[in-house]
């Protein structure tokens, strides 16, 4: 019976500490604080350890409610990681002897399974963001998406318990920080922590939006004379990937990119040069999870083979934005508040999908200039864009 009841104090603990894992920073850091602050605190000889080598924070106000863990900076040829909270950067160190004693008094064990958790998740957090500084150092150097390396949280969970007797740590505790959180990376960017796991399939497909890219200027610039069909592609990817013409066929498709031919024929929107994110679904989880909170310009398109007609042709997108914060502006336009009746109208009869453009600077000049060449190419502008002194030809 004993032996039944210490497995299921077990099983027990690893439930309560998974829905720890899922805690959002606001309350995490008001559960450190109450810990922290309360008289049994006091009562127990523990030990704080920093689990970073400095102990400086990257307090901000701002971030006090975001998904903001830290901010990773680069010194010299490593990084080190700056915690948005106090709090986050704290291991705590009990004596065994104390907790075979407190065992009697049930207040005191169980502000010592509190502190016990919060260590340990901020412990897990820590090495998390080290594996990927580790797997990801390239990235993290240049900030160029190409430079992300296939990583799964599988094998982070594998790197994290090398050498880590009885840590126990498994993938799916890794995976429900990293659907969560976000830091902000040297080059100022803020990133969901899960975008640093990108499949194969995803750097193949940066890889082709690269190439493809350099295309467009050397075709303006005279250097090319016709554009890359898909085998010719996949040649010039051998160096960095094995991959199949069939599967540059399809990736390419995916990201919305015509064939040589039509490429050939004057296409300009989308342009090449505009590196667009993948496409997510318009949702408020969506775009919470994945949309960024920066500036720039963002695309909205419906999810259907058919499209929406325009004068010079059929494309799924019905609307082209910006905003100083995409994720805010992005929220805004699915809330009842929206004035959009067209936007309102495609997001009740479809599953509508959405991308954006980082543009730390001049965003609006950026939305004009493809609001533009979305112009010049299909006829009139995308059928949710308010006209002025053009009707909309564009028709489901």
């Amino acid at each position: 019976m004993q032996n039944w009841t210490n497995d299921h104090a077990k099983l027990i603990g690893r439930i309560i500490f998974a829905g720890i894992l899922t805690l959002p920073l606001k309350k995490y850091r008001n559960i450190i604080k109450e810990a922290e602050d309360s008289k049994l605190f006091r009562q127990i000889p523990v030990t704080i350890k920093s689990l970073n080598e400095s102990h400086h924070t990257w307090e901000d106000e701002k971030n006090k409610s975001s998904v903001i863990i830290a901010k990773i900076e680069k010194i010299g040829n490593s990084f080190a990681i700056r915690y948005t909270c106090e709090g986050f950067n704290k291991k705590y160190l009990i004596d065994e002897l104390f907790w075979e004693r407190s065992c009697v008094d049930s207040s005191i064990r169980s502000m010592l399974f509190r502190i016990r958790r919060i260590s340990s998740r901020n412990e897990l957090t820590h090495r998390i963001i080290k594996g990927l500084i580790k797997h990801q150092k390239k990235f993290l150097n240049t900030d160029n998406p190409v430079h992300l390396t296939p990583f799964s949280q599988v094998q982070l969970a594998y790197w994290i318990n090398q050498g880590q007797k009885d840590s126990g740590f498994c993938s799916t505790w890794v995976s429900r920080l990293v659907n969560k959180l976000s830091v902000i990376t040297p080059s100022g960017e803020e990133r969901m922590l899960k975008s640093f796991f990108p499949t194969q399939k995803d750097t193949n497909k940066r890889l082709i939006k690269q190439i493809l890219d350099r295309e467009n200027e050397d075709i303006q610039s005279g250097k090319l004379k016709t554009p890359y069909t898909d085998n010719e592609l996949r040649k010039i990817m051998e160096q960095q990937s094995s991959i199949s013409r069939s599967s540059v066929n399809c990736y390419r498709k995916d990201m919305g990119i015509p064939p040589a031919k039509r490429r050939l024929s004057g296409y300009k929107y989308p342009p090449f040069s505009a590196n667009f994110s993948q496409y997510y679904s318009l949702t408020k989880k969506s775009i919470q999870q994945n949309c960024p909170t920066v500036s720039g310009v963002y695309e909205f398109c419906v999810k259907n083979n058919n499209g929406i007609e325009y004068t010079h042709g059929a494309i799924n997108v019905f609307y082209i934005g910006s905003a100083a914060n995409i994720r805010k502006r992005l929220n805004n336009h699915l809330s009842r508040g929206n004035k959009n009746g067209s936007i309102k109208k495609h997001l009740e009869a479809h599953q509508c999908l959405f991308r954006c453009i980082e543009f730390p600077h001049a965003w609006k000049e950026k939305e004009k200039k493809l609001l533009e060449l979305f112009f010049s190419t299909y006829g009139s502008l995308p059928i949710s864009n308010k006209m002025r002194g053009q009707s909309a030809k564009g028709k489901i």
